[in-house]
């Protein structure tokens, strides 16, 4: 166990009589289901969240509230963020993770544990059947998990994991997802019953999303058929058919993009715009702690990915009244979108669809009037209050408010001398 923060070095009493709740994810790098972890443990009053990692990349700690204690599985000599899943396919890593975190949740006091992410599910569910039966195990599914295998897995490691996923998902104390369509993925493709999964949108802060939207961005000139998008710089996420989508764009528009996000495309990207003759006008802004004061700016907001499960970003647009076009990748962009009735849908993989899209959104004002209106009413519904209450509903019903026995009654098998450091 590797502690990145301590919970008393900024003031907690140590007091807290709270059931506790051991959020676990990857890591802390900026990204959707990151993000709304972060949102989550600042804003829960009914739980004691503690966040474990499973490698200790933290570019999103000093956004937790201070008294929020953070450790991770792994030191991370050597570890980076690589090709999701892999790792779980090595029964000797797998077995390692899942006692350390059985040991996490003994030491912190937490009965529950709310995963986010594939790889943390699998470790804590062997964890939960294989060590710990007491161990309250809620699933938090922020992908479609069938697009997510057929993306990141060989055919081989796809059947194993298929085959994980349906012996075990069942035996989750619970599983939450982020859309219906997501839900209906789980239901359809690997028989999980439908009365154990329940759906909680992913909370959206209107209040401070506005509030940085309302920064000026330094160094960068704004205004004009701006077109932003955001996320990781990888081929799901269809950077390369934006950039095919405004090369194809009348000249007239003089329409620019900026890209936010870091990912292994970036030179990949890079090398299509100079060859469609676009690198003056496509700007790579990197991964950014406050995306919206460049959102809030954009004429346009685009989402042309190859699969969502229910995107963030979206959210954060409408919230910012800035006009969204996406592809229909997914039944949960379609349901962001409220059909088509707050934003403007597209076919995937199609760079022509996408540009004449962009260029309507950009040109027709009533139309950009209406779908920012309608974005706005359908975005109140996911505001941070509301969303957090209906989770911590959720997560008391399936927990039953459990808590560990404390450290010293709780038998554990020691970890291997790298994992014992405190830090």
């Amino acid at each position: 166990m590797i502690t990145i923060r301590r919970a008393d070095e900024k003031g907690a009493d140590g007091c807290d009589p709270k059931p506790g709740i051991l959020f676990f994810i990857n890591d802390l790098a900026m990204g959707g289901a990151e993000r709304t972890l972060v949102s989550l443990v600042n804003n829960i009053r009914r739980f004691r969240p503690v966040i474990a990692l499973i490698q200790p990349v933290t570019d999103l700690v000093g956004e937790l509230r201070p008294e929020i204690e953070v450790v991770s599985l792994n030191s991370g000599r050597g570890a980076g963020r690589g090709r999701r899943g892999t790792m779980l396919l090595e029964t000797p890593a797998l077995v390692r993770n899942a006692v350390a975190l059985r040991r996490i949740a003994a030491v912190t006091g937490c009965g529950t544990i709310s995963t986010f992410l594939n790889r943390s599910h699998t470790i804590a569910l062997t964890a939960k059947l294989a060590f710990a039966r007491e161990l309250a195990v809620v699933i938090n599914v922020h992908e479609v998990l069938s697009d997510h295998l057929a993306i990141h897995f060989a055919p081989w490691e796809r059947h194993v994991m298929r085959r994980f996923i349906t012996s075990t998902f069942p035996r989750a104390d619970g599983v939450i997802t982020v859309a219906s369509s997501v839900t209906e993925d789980l239901v359809a493709n690997f028989g999980i019953p439908p009365g154990r999964i329940r759906v909680a949108h992913n909370p959206v802060d209107l209040d401070r999303i506005r509030r940085a939207g309302e920064h000026s961005p330094a160094g960068l000139e704004t205004g004009g058929n701006v077109i932003v998008a955001v996320g990781r710089l990888v081929q799901l996420k269809g950077f390369d058919l934006l950039i095919r989508a405004l090369a194809r764009l009348p000249a007239r528009l003089d329409a620019r993009l900026l890209l936010i996000g870091e990912g292994p495309e970036r030179d990949a990207l890079g090398a299509l715009a100079a060859k469609l003759g676009v690198s003056d006008r496509v700007r790579f802004l990197g991964a950014l702690a406050n995306p919206w004061q460049y959102m809030s700016r954009g004429r346009v907001l685009a989402v042309p990915s190859r699969t969502e499960a229910f995107p963030n970003v979206i959210g954060e647009a409408l919230a910012l009244s800035v006009p969204v076009v996406a592809a229909r990748c997914s039944g949960g962009v379609a349901e962001y979108l409220d059909d088509g009735r707050c934003g403007v849908l597209v076919p995937p993989d199609d760079p022509d669809r996408l540009a004449a899209a962009l260029e309507t959104v950009l040109t027709d004002n009533a139309l950009r009037d209406r779908i920012t209106h309608a974005g706005r009413r359908r975005v109140a519904g996911f505001d941070l209050p509301a969303a957090v209450a209906r989770y911590e509903d959720l997560i008391g019903q399936i927990s039953g408010h459990r808590d560990r026995p404390s450290p010293q009654s709780v038998p554990v098998a020691p970890l291997p001398a790298d994992e014992g450091v405190t830090a």
